[in-house]
Parts: structure tokens; C-alpha cells; sequence
């Protein structure tokens, strides 16, 4: 299999990925229903759509052929992003952003997970960061998620619990050097 990473930008916001994508994302999340589809397009735009649109350049998708495998939308500057992304909890790590500036969120397609490719994908995304001198990336899940032993393998370390609205986040974060 040969598989391919590019920006939003590198493939012109081609619709036929772009639909790819929200698919994946809405395979991937933990909330399987809404109200409406006017909440569901606002829950889409606040925890993807928006990146789509502020930070293409830092949207990279993994494709086998013409399809998309997975994506990671990530944002090298956690303080300005504030003003732009609407993510609840966003200040709550206010105090980790110096160190590490930059975060991520990351989703595949059920069928590719397991294959080593989230591994590949965030490895590319530190490099795009070192390369832009960037010393430092995180990430917010919870404490029990599956996914923390992934991070935690791929060197996100620094740990912090915080509590926002009654559940419990976690802060995980990356040295890049």
C-alpha cells in the first residue's frame, strides 16, 4: 500500500475529500446524536470544520489513492487560536501553552486504525513544528480514554488533570527537539 499526507491547501479543498473527512469525524467521535442537523453542522464546524478554515495549512489528511485514510488538524499557536476556535475548556490549560504552544486532534477511519499511520501522521506534524521552530505540542482527551496510551507512546509525557464542567480533562504535552 503507498500511502500520501497533504494539506487542505495542497488539494484545494477538493469537496470529495472534505466529505471524507467529516465522515471520519463523525465515525470517530463519541456523540452519535443531535437535536438537529443545525447542531450537528455546529458541532462539526466547532471541533473540525474550523480548522478546516483557519489553519489549512496545518490540516493534513492521510490518503491511499483517492481515499482518505485520516486526517490531524492541528494549530501552532494555542493563545491567538483562542480568539478564533470556540472549543470549550480551550483556557483551561492556559498556564502549558508557553511550553507547549501548539495542539492537535487527530481521527482515522475505523478501518485504518492499528496500522501505524496516526503514529506517521503526528511524527509529520512534529516535524512540520521543529522545522518551524516550534519547541512544543499537546493535546486534551481524558484521563481514561483509550487513546492515552498512544500519546503517552508517542512522547506526550507531560501530564496535567484539570477539572472543567463536571468532567475531568487531560492535558497531554510533547517536547520537540
Amino acid at each position: 500500500m503507498s500511502f500520501s499526507i497533504a494539506t487542505l491547501k495542497e488539494i484545494n479543498f477538493d469537496s470529495k475529500i472534505l466529505k471524507q473527512v467529516e465522515d471520519i469525524f463523525f465515525l470517530s467521535t463519541s456523540v452519535k446524536s443531535f437535536a438537529s442537523e443545525e447542531r450537528r453542522l455546529t458541532f462539526f464546524k466547532r471541533w473540525c470544520g474550523d480548522y478546516q478554515t483557519h489553519y489549512p495549512q496545518e490540516f493534513f489528511v492521510v490518503m491511499e489513492g483517492e481515499k482518505v485514510l485520516g486526517y490531524l488538524s492541528g494549530c501552532q499557536d494555542s493563545f491567538a487560536s483562542l480568539k478564533v476556535l470556540d472549543v470549550p475548556g480551550g483556557a483551561v490549560f492556559l498556564d502549558q501553552f508557553e511550553k507547549f504552544p501548539a495542539h492537535l486532534h487527530i481521527n482515522f477511519h475505523p478501518d485504518a486504525r492499528g496500522k501505524g499511520l496516526g503514529s506517521l501522521l503526528v511524527h509529520h506534524y512534529m516535524k512540520v513544528l521543529k522545522g518551524q521552530g516550534i519547541k512544543g505540542l499537546h493535546l486534551t482527551t481524558s484521563p481514561d480514554a483509550q487513546n492515552v496510551n498512544f500519546y503517552l507512546r508517542l512522547g506526550f509525557t507531560h501530564t496535567v488533570k484539570r477539572e472543567f464542567k463536571g468532567s475531568e480533562l487531560y492535558f497531554m504535552g510533547a517536547i520537540l527537539d
